[in-house]
């Protein structure tokens, strides 16, 4: 089939298709670095094939949805990047093995008409490990870590190979330095052990050896190290954390995340519970009850603090109005945030979004946001730009469950424990 070029002549080198927005931001960073201009977009944009950029990241959306809906849209997307002349097509998983892993994988398969998946999901840099094929992290298998115990998706099993169980697919487990028992002749996914990324790196470099790279899969650890061998990486340029206080918006509810969030309110970060039943009963946020809950966030954000909004703490039930979903609960903290970088007291803050569904809720309330990935402030917590009204804002994200303890105190320089309060 002869391939066609986007738009204006372009045509990327290569295309990531993710299951959230911070998952396709973490990812993306991996590629971004001198000379590689990496360009982000939602599934549904017809910008988001841009072709001024070798690096397509396409946020698909798929961890929600029923397996087949998930196979659906990766294969819609799949299939028109290799219309677009892609050449390569990664895809990123969760590294807790979250959403439709399977689904993705074999429908980016089928729409690139390849038989064989390179799948190494370990993201050494954040404890996750794959031995023996089970995925591990810190030591733990998946479904009895925090992950498993998700209140709303609890991650199930920890052997990777389980996962496919249900598809028409043969499946190899690839030990720590091994090769594939032979070349693959009909459709194989071959799950690779990985512990370092030493172990990542070697793994690319024997798919490039082998030729095996037109879709490969796994989170951003994998990532980083295929860059190289699929002609989009580069050097790395130093990206720093927050240019001022930070402003951050949690939406998950990942034990991580809010050990973050403690760890930040013992160092003097003002930490508040975002009203959520307010928000339901207030679409609009032009109540009386929000504007009293917004009056001594002004305060702080006036005195330059750091500011932690949350939306409880994990173990708490998540019922009411304003829990009814999760795609409510992200589309009216996406609009909180919105409000709260609109008052003038924020404007020297840095937002951080941790969460991909609340990212993708403020990021859906943009019209052409324009997500240029800047690179990685610290490993898992991507740095970007993008348009909110008529000015480029600078932003921060991260995954739930990404990052130690002392996470935001690191992205603020420490510098909020002298303001006292």
């Amino acid at each position: 089939m002869e391939k066609k070029k986007a738009a204006g002549g372009g045509s990327p080198q290569v295309v990531i298709l993710a299951d959230d927005l911070t998952g396709a931001l973490d990812t993306g960073v991996k590629f971004a670095c001198e000379g590689t201009r990496v360009r982000v977009g939602l599934f549904e944009d017809p910008n988001a094939y841009a072709p001024d950029a070798s690096v397509w990241v396409l946020d698909a959306e798929t961890r929600h949805l029923s397996p087949g809906e998930a196979y659906d849209r990766t294969f819609r997307l799949a299939r028109r990047a290799a219309e677009q002349g892609a050449q390569h097509l990664y895809i990123k998983t969760d590294s807790a093995l979250r959403g439709n892993v399977a689904a993705a994988v074999l429908a980016g398969l089928a729409a690139m008409e390849c038989g064989f998946a390179a799948f190494a999901p370990a993201y050494p840099d954040l404890g996750r490990v794959t031995r023996s094929g089970v995925q591990l992290t810190d030591g733990l298998p998946v479904q009895l870590s925090g992950y498993g115990r998700d209140p709303l998706n609890p991650v199930r099993l920890s052997r990777v190979k389980e996962l496919f169980a249900a598809w028409d697919v043969s499946v190899q487990e690839v030990p720590v330095g091994a090769r594939l028992e032979e070349i693959p002749a009909g459709k194989t996914v071959a799950v690779f052990d990985a512990e370092t990324n030493e172990d990542l790196q070697a793994i690319a470099g024997y798919l490039r050896e082998m030729d095996l790279l037109r879709v490969t899969a796994g989170c951003a650890g994998f990532a980083q190290a295929l860059g190289p061998f699929l002609g989009a990486g580069g050097p790395k340029h130093a990206v720093p954390g927050a240019d001022g206080p930070l402003l951050v918006l949690c939406g998950s509810l990942h034990p991580a995340s809010h050990a973050q969030l403690a760890y930040g309110e013992r160092r003097s970060f003002v930490r508040r519970t975002c009203p959520l039943s307010v928000l339901a009963e207030d679409p609009c946020l032009a109540g009386s009850a929000l504007r009293a809950w917004l009056v001594e966030l002004r305060v702080h954000l006036g005195a330059g603090r750091s500011v932690l909004l949350d939306t409880g703490r994990p173990g708490e039930a998540v019922r009411g109005p304003g829990a009814e979903s999760g795609e409510k609960v992200a589309e009216r903290l996406g609009k909180l945030l919105l409000l709260l970088l609109a008052l003038p007291e924020a404007e020297n803050h840095t937002p951080l979004v941790i969460g991909g569904d609340t990212l993708e809720g403020f990021v859906r309330l943009l019209k052409a946001p324009g997500i240029c990935l800047e690179g990685e402030a610290l490993p898992g917590v991507a740095a970007f730009t993008l348009r909110v009204g008529d000015r480029r804002l600078r932003m921060l994200s991260k995954s739930g469950g990404m990052g130690g303890e002392a996470l935001l105190d690191s992205l603020a320089g420490g510098t909020d424990q002298d303001k006292g309060g």
